[in-house]
């Protein structure tokens, strides 16, 4: 058998996670370092691959089932990612626990400055706590940021994992107050993705966030809007949040109502008289107009309705 077919069918046998084939396969071909056997696209090792698959078995055999090479658990793809991001992405808290305990580095990065437990604060399951949670006990750094500048927090938050968010934030307080690359925090992030619960927790954590623009003047309530959540919206009005702020080109709350035609934000602010619907923005643009150049036909017909009854009022 060749190099290739004995890579092939080594990655194959670790797939399918049956250990005493692989076993009397490593046997037969007198193999030694597994770590030369790689997917030719990812370059991802049998460590990587039963780490994702969360096959315990197979990763324990791999870590001490051959003698070399020893930095096996910290073999790293074509990405420069490490078993330890697969069992932290895909939820795998006894893998982690184990590579942990094998030497694998806490705070190993990959491409785009990744660690595993910012990947393990992207799922949002009972398993993503468990996994995050264990990290951290092993010394896991929370003030970390990718290349964006985003930390654990931040992409907590676009998960909505309630959970690894109070757990941060109990570890870390101070960390909600911090800001990616292009200014956003926290709930900036909540706001649009329409997570209530999350936008409450990090509310009553720092006020000041409330009426904090990121560096497109976008505030946490312009971002509430885009998730068309409407209770995320009203809530944040509750809070605080100001309803007449504009982002650095004047559109308020209303005009990015208009722009992605959500009805219930438009009616609401028009029932309620918070925004003039003739209020421009830094274009000389209305709410009507912004409608019209998006071709949101339902904005537009709520906006036209709304200024005639303005106007058979007058």
């Amino acid at each position: 058998m060749t190099d290739a077919l004995i890579s092939k069918e080594f990655l194959h046998l670790t797939q399918k996670g049956e250990l005493q084939k692989l076993k009397y396969f490593v046997e037969e071909h007198k193999i030694t370092d597994w770590t030369v056997f790689r997917h030719e696209v990812s370059g991802d090792t049998a460590l990587h691959v039963s780490a994702r698959e969360g096959n315990s078995e197979i990763v324990q055999f791999l870590c001490n089932g051959f003698l070399k090479p020893e930095f096996k658990t910290d073999v790293a793809n074509k990405d420069m990612k490490r078993p330890l991001h697969e069992a932290a992405q895909f939820s795998r808290p006894k893998i982690i626990e184990f590579l942990l305990s094998q030497g694998a580095t806490v705070d190993a990065l990959k491409r785009a400055d990744w660690t595993p437990l910012m990947l393990a604060c992207t799922k949002n399951t009972p398993e993503a706590f468990n996994s995050a949670e264990i990290l951290l006990k092993n010394g896991a750094n929370l003030e970390l940021r990718n290349k964006d500048g985003w930390n654990c927090l931040h992409i907590a938050c676009r998960s909505g994992n309630i959970d690894i968010i109070q757990l941060i934030l109990y570890k870390m307080k101070t960390l909600v107050n911090s800001a990616s690359k292009n200014g956003r925090t926290a709930l900036h992030i909540a706001a649009f993705h329409g997570f209530s619960n999350v936008v409450e927790i990090l509310a009553a954590t720092s006020e000041e966030l409330l009426n904090k623009p990121d560096y497109s003047g976008l505030f946490p309530l312009h971002e509430s809007v885009k998730s068309e959540n409407f209770e995320v919206f009203h809530r944040l009005l509750q809070l605080g949040c100001d309803i007449n702020s504009k982002d650095t080109i004047g559109q308020t709350a209303l005009h990015i109502a208009a722009s992605i035609g959500n009805l219930p934000v438009i009616e609401h602010i028009l029932q309620n008289n918070l925004i003039d619907i003739d209020r421009q923005d830094g274009f000389q643009r209305t709410p009507l107009i912004t409608a019209e150049r998006n071709k949101m036909e339902d904005a537009v017909n709520c906006l036209k309705k709304y200024m005639k009854q303005c106007n058979d009022e007058m």
